[in-house]
């Protein structure tokens, strides 16, 4: 599994890249009341979190796919996305929290919503370049 993809470093960041994921996959779609309220987000935002949760989630059931089935070879789409992804995310995530939304009363939007998504672009980059022999087989 190790060569698979391309030695310890890059197996390692794939599954704290993994973890993160499966972090937030659990806080959106299993823990969500409590995940809105950390945020300040209305209870009727139940919906809308966990279909959002829900794309988390796939991502995160594709990643332990791509274990078990041997490795990362031929699995560009996916990488991709987990970058288009959290890319957009991060402009979404600071253009959010430095807007006046923030400054709602019960809004508890901090910089976690652009740093998060910006150390996942990272990560997901070092990963497309780190797996490009395997991924666009």
């Amino acid at each position: 599994m190790i060569e698979a993809f391309n030695g310890w470093f890059l197996f390692i960041l794939y599954l704290l890249n993994l973890a993160g994921g499966g972090f937030y996959a659990y806080q959106s779609v299993l823990n969500t009341e409590n995940f809105m309220e950390k945020y300040g987000i209305h209870r009727s935002a139940l919906l809308p979190a966990r279909l959002a949760g829900s794309f988390v989630l796939t991502t995160f059931l594709m990643g332990l796919y791509i274990i078990y089935r041997g490795g990362p070879e031929g699995t560009w789409v996916f990488f991709n996305i987990l970058f288009i992804q959290s890319l957009i995310f991060t402009v979404l995530g600071y253009i959010s929290v430095k807007s006046d939304v923030a400054e709602m009363e019960g809004v508890k939007y901090t910089a976690e919503g652009y740093i998060a998504p910006a150390i996942f672009t990272v990560v997901n980059a070092v990963l497309i370049w780190g797996l490009s022999d395997k991924i666009y087989m």
